[in-house]
């Protein structure tokens, strides 16, 4: 690389896939590469090898040129680690399904509790808080005055020795309260929570030296794929369609809409934008399943045309909208003429109809919903969330939303440009805007009754 030119070292830490983007300071992507850390079945994963391999890709930016990084994590994910950065934990995932036995052991005064809002989005079974207690499980004897956050924080403590947090992952851990940016004390009380809070900061902002590279952005992954959309002001949304389906849609302040999750989009210059987000955690999960399968051959499989009659709910590790965390997964409605082409569209089907379960409870209407992710590809799945949702779909040729994102808060932060006007240099989009169908309709309503059955079916197709 011409070693004259500014160059933004993004790394996107994913769940398992740990990616880096460098973009140049006209937002053109010039290098990609990419890691993996397992998680395991049990939902866990070990903290010093995902330092390591963050550590290797700020190295390897570094030594392509990149004087500026930007971080952006998968959220709600907690571990504990010592002064020295050592790990006495490992990283409890929001794919670890223990915390609902977790949950299930608390005192009946503290169940009771989170029937009251606003704790009941903090007192529930898969709460971020039963992934604090968790680390109390896997280790019961943390010494006093380890540190204890979710993994921005101990990234950025592990690069930069700086013990703070972003602010769109710290108000999703269930200990800081978005609206006020501060601790919410009544939750620390009740679980005798014996921890530290990080500083806050925001997403735009200097962190510190990271082993020769600047560490200017931090922030949640999806809220980062929201800023490269620029879907953080009314009348646009996004939809990220990777490992699962994300829908993030701005609202006017903090506020609750149904079984969505309130969050904070962005800090930036003292402003906040909140947002409300509902997912389908295994979208793409599901995917490679039926790859691995055979029943198709690669993802060109996936352009199916037409309504098979067959419904296809990928609810592999659950359910967040409706809520139905225990949920499996659901294929109905095979006859003697159905082939693997009819349980591709019930996947395609399924995933539009939750995008539209999404928006529906939202109550908001956005003009456009802009699409990013790798099963963004597909044409096919796009039509049909146009067309179940109503709405125009945008797809830009980035599909790597969360790293545009991080670059363009890294140079906000460098003083190369403002983030409203850096929203503005944008790839052509190509736009999908499907027709109304009638028969969808009926479709939708067949769907949703499918879904609130599985959803009460817990003998036969709910987790034990």
């Amino acid at each position: 690389m011409n070693g004259a030119e500014d160059l933004y070292a993004c790394v996107d830490v994913g769940t398992t896939t740990i990616k880096l983007r460098i973009y140049d300071s006209g937002l053109v992507r010039r290098h990609s590469e990419s890691m993996t850390v397992p998680v395991s079945a049990e939902g866990l994963q070990d903290a010093e090898q995902l330092f390591r391999a963050v550590r290797h890709l700020l190295d390897r930016g570094k030594e392509l040129g990149a004087k500026s990084a930007g971080l952006a994590t998968y959220r709600a994910s907690t571990v504990a680690w010592g002064k020295d950065g050592t790990p006495l934990t490992p990283i409890v995932t929001w794919t670890d399904r223990k915390v609902f036995s977790t949950y299930t052991r608390l005192p009946l005064h503290i169940k009771l509790a989170g029937r009251i809002p606003p704790l009941d989005l903090i007192i529930s079974p898969y709460s971020p808080v039963m992934r604090f207690l968790r680390l109390r499980e896997l280790n019961p004897s943390l010494p006093e005055g380890s540190m204890q956050w979710t993994i921005d924080a101990y990234l950025a403590y592990r690069l930069t020795g700086r013990f703070v947090s972003d602010a769109t992952s710290a108000c999703l851990s269930g200990l800081i309260d978005p609206r006020k940016m501060k601790e919410i004390g009544v939750v620390r009380s009740l679980f005798k929570l014996k921890l530290e809070a990080p500083s806050l900061v925001e997403n735009s902002e200097r962190i510190g030296d990271a082993g020769g590279i600047e560490l200017n952005a931090l922030i949640a992954d999806q809220q980062a794929a929201s800023v490269g959309e620029w879907a953080v002001e009314e009348g646009v949304a996004k939809v990220t369609n990777g490992t699962g389906t994300f829908v993030d849609i701005p609202t006017r302040g903090f506020s609750r809409r149904g079984d969505l999750i309130p969050l904070v989009l962005l800090k930036h210059r003292g402003r906040v934008w909140f947002g409300v987000e509902g997912y389908l955690p295994t979208t793409g999960k599901a995917v490679d399943m039926i790859l691995a399968m055979g029943l198709i051959r690669d993802y060109a499989d996936l352009e199916v045309e037409g309504d098979k009659g067959v419904v296809f709910i990928p609810a592999l590790s659950g359910l967040q909208i409706p809520r139905a965390p225990n949920s499996k997964g659901l294929i109905a409605g095979l006859d003697l003429g159905s082939d693997r082409g009819a349980v591709v569209s019930g996947l395609l089907r399924s995933i539009a109809f939750h995008v539209r379960l999404v928006l529906e409870e939202s109550r908001e209407k956005p003009r456009v919903l802009r699409a990013d992710g790798g099963l963004s590809k597909s044409d096919e799945l796009l039509r049909r969330i146009s067309a179940a949702a109503g709405v125009d779909v945008e797809r830009s040729q980035d599909l790597e939303a969360t790293s545009r994102g991080l670059a363009m808060l890294q140079l906000a932060a460098v003083g190369k440009g403002e983030l409203e006007e850096l929203a503005k240099v944008r790839t052509n989009a190509e736009v999908f805007s499907a027709k109304p169908d009638p028969q969808l309709e009926a479709e939708y309503e067949k769907w949703k009754k499918l879904t609130t059955w599985l959803k009460s079916s817990k003998r036969s197709f709910q987790a034990e």
